[in-house]
């Protein structure tokens, strides 16, 4: 089995290579000349409390405490706002298929939703699903997720409550959730590792796409994906989280093969397979993975999730 070390080797060789163009959407235009539309939003957002969200919760009663800052209960972690998005050419079907996208450090829903222009690339992608953005540690720098990620079914009882608020909505005809898509950016994976320890719905999820995101739960991200052959580990990463990805390919060795892309050369076909991932980039900064190229919704595109019919 290749060491971390042999991996790193692998993946720094796979940057120098420019195997192919930059990804195509089937129209044929190329991520660098993609721009956000600056028209009004065609879809309808929604901004409830709800209570399965993450906080408040016992785990952050008494607020937390990194280096050196302490980041209060109240301004932090009182917050159950889920930000929750209904693209224009959503078409209500048997059960909704979710995308659930935990965000990182020193940040809330409202500028998640804004910043990284998810909305807007979810229009893009065509796919027939809801966003949904639950509120994580708000404007703090913490990656604890409290109920979905330390509570046993935590995200189970979520997804029951989304499901029942879009019915009481009309958004649907049933509180039924289908197919589930995780993503994360940065910090959000402390969420994403625990739903998919003891968050009661791995069956259901079909992808988990990380934007720079391995930090840590490597075994919980690993043990999904070897779950089943369709369920689809996507890894977009800087020299930030090189040596997590590094861990994670390690993890993966011998058990499911892999993929390994410099984003220079990756192409929305070349990542549409339900191997395990990777993709390095030196070029795009930690904080714009998702929107400066719109990403989010290149990757969404590689998902198991149905585009919405005519």
């Amino acid at each position: 089995m290749p060491t971390r070390r042999e991996l790193l080797a692998a993946m720094a060789a796979v940057t120098t290579l420019g195997l192919r163009t930059a990804w195509a959407d089937p129209a044929g235009t190329t991520a660098s000349s993609v721009s956000a539309s600056a028209s009004p939003l065609p879809g309808r957002t929604f901004m409830p409390a709800l209570t399965g969200a993450p906080f408040p919760h016992a785990s952050r009663a008494a607020g937390h405490d990194y280096n050196g800052e302490h980041f209060d209960v109240a301004q932090c972690y009182s917050d159950s706002t889920v930000g929750i998005y209904v693209p224009s050419h959503f078409k209500p079907g048997a059960a909704t298929d979710v995308i659930v996208h935990f965000h990182g450090w020193s940040n809330h829903v409202e500028q998640v939703l804004q910043r990284y222009e998810l909305r807007e690339q979810l229009e893009s992608s065509g796919l027939n699903a809801v966003l949904v953005v639950p509120q994580g540690p708000k404007d703090a720098k913490d990656s604890g997720d409290g109920k979905l990620e330390l509570d046993a079914e935590g995200f189970k009882r979520f997804m029951q409550e989304v499901g029942a608020f879009l019915l009481a909505q009309k958004v649907v005809s049933t509180s039924a959730v289908g197919r589930i898509v995780l993503t994360m950016h940065s910090g959000g994976y402390g969420g994403v590792g625990g739903v998919l320890t003891r968050g009661g719905m791995n069956e259901s999820i079909t992808d988990v796409i990380l934007f720079d995101a391995a930090y840590n739960y490597f075994g919980a991200f690993a043990d999904w994906a070897k779950g089943s052959p369709e369920r689809h580990l996507l890894s977009i990463f800087t020299d930030d989280t090189a040596l997590g990805n590094a861990d994670l390919m390690a993890l993966l060795q011998g058990v499911r093969p892999y993929e390994v892309f410099d984003a220079a050369s990756m192409t929305l076909a070349g990542l549409r397979t339900r191997n395990p991932t990777f993709v390095f980039t030196n070029s795009v900064e930690h904080d714009k993975l998702m929107q400066q190229y719109r990403w989010f919704e290149l990757f969404l595109r590689t998902t198991a999730l149905a585009r919405a019919a005519a």
